[in-house]
């Protein structure tokens, strides 16, 4: 069976084909994945096609018949004109964002390879996207998730039959990011040795490297007590230098995966809030302890932007800016109950 990166490979080589060489340039020296190269290579594409049949002079021709002069002649004006297909009203904002920024990519490495004086992208407004509503889980729904994961209760054939392999697991991992608001990518950094039990704190790794405590409930520390004690049995942690031993792993004692711990949150909240399954990720549980904390501190933002280990307190003002709305909208929840 061929790879996800053959398959994206033999995609672009053949959007390539209709395409002057120096697109083929631009997009095998851009971008990490096959993935992120084939969306390049897409985008340019459709700018190409744009060159063609919004602009006079190059009526009548095709997508490899455009020439680096011809880029060079593309002004600030045609690159506005071009992101204004994407902004019409029943379109999000982030396509647009996303095409600016593809078609900044390619201008922005033509000039850097000397092949063009100046990026007109760059000279364009950025789109900024408004931020949504805060998507969480309410402190009942969380009572449901942590529930769906400790009792399996809706799961079926083999699914139900192997529940218990990870029910220690699921029910001390899921916990723990409810109580401490870490990223999936933080917890999943952790070994065993990480964890003081007895201090209720834990080790970690914050994102962009800084070392940092995060201290959990006492009812999270019993689930974690018990799924290592599970750890330490199955897989022979006899020695304290075997505690360097990932502590949230798969059967096999490989260090578990972010899109894995994906896949249990849809899995376990098909099972309890299936109305949520298509919004609930893992950061929306990062969410839910924010809000969860905020209201608890007494809207303490401060303790809270500790808590989340943001840089800056305005980040962490998106959660207090929520639960004001949500004072708003539940403003007539007790109308009809006098």
């Amino acid at each position: 069976m061929p790879s996800k990166s053959t398959k994206y490979s033999d995609l672009i080589n053949n959007l390539l084909k209709d395409m002057p060489d120096f697109i083929m340039d631009f997009v095998y020296n851009t971008g990490k994945s096959y993935a992120t190269k084939l969306e390049y290579c897409r985008d340019a594409g459709i700018f190409l096609d744009f060159l063609i049949n919004y602009l006079p002079e190059h009526d009548g021709k095709t997508r490899k018949d455009i020439t680096m002069d011809d880029l060079a002649k593309v002004s600030v004006l045609d690159v506005q004109r071009y992101l204004g297909l994407y902004t019409e009203p029943d379109m999000p904002l982030s396509t647009a964002k996303r095409k600016r920024a593809s078609l900044s990519r390619m201008f922005g490495y033509f000039v850097n390879i000397e092949k063009l004086k100046n990026n007109p992208v760059a000279k364009t407004d950025t789109i900024r996207v408004p931020k949504g509503d805060v998507i969480y889980l309410t402190n009942d729904e969380q009572k449901k998730f942590l529930e769906a994961i400790r009792s399996g209760t809706g799961l079926e054939g083999d699914a139900a039959k192997k529940h218990y392999l990870y029910v220690k697991r699921d029910s001390a991992m899921f916990l723990l990011l409810l109580d401490t608001g870490l990223r999936v990518s933080e917890m999943l950094g952790t070994d065993i040795i990480d964890f003081d039990l007895n201090d209720c704190s834990a080790n970690v790794i914050r994102k962009g490297g800084d070392k940092d405590i995060v201290y959990y409930s006492d009812e999270c520390k019993e689930y974690l007590e018990e799924y290592f004690i599970q750890q330490r049995l199955e897989h022979g942690l006899v020695k304290s230098k075997d505690l360097h031993f990932p502590a949230f792993t798969t059967t096999t004692g490989k260090r578990l995966g972010v899109r894995a711990v994906e896949k249990l949150v849809k899995h376990y909240i098909e099972l309890c809030l299936p109305q949520r399954t298509s919004e609930i990720t893992p950061h929306k549980l990062r969410s839910s302890f924010a809000m969860s904390y905020y209201e608890a501190s007494g809207h303490d933002i401060v303790k809270l932007k500790e808590k989340l280990h943001h840089a800056n307190i305005e980040t962490t003002n998106v959660y207090a800016r929520a639960s004001r709305k949500d004072m708003k909208d539940t403003r007539n929840i007790l109308q009809g109950l006098r």
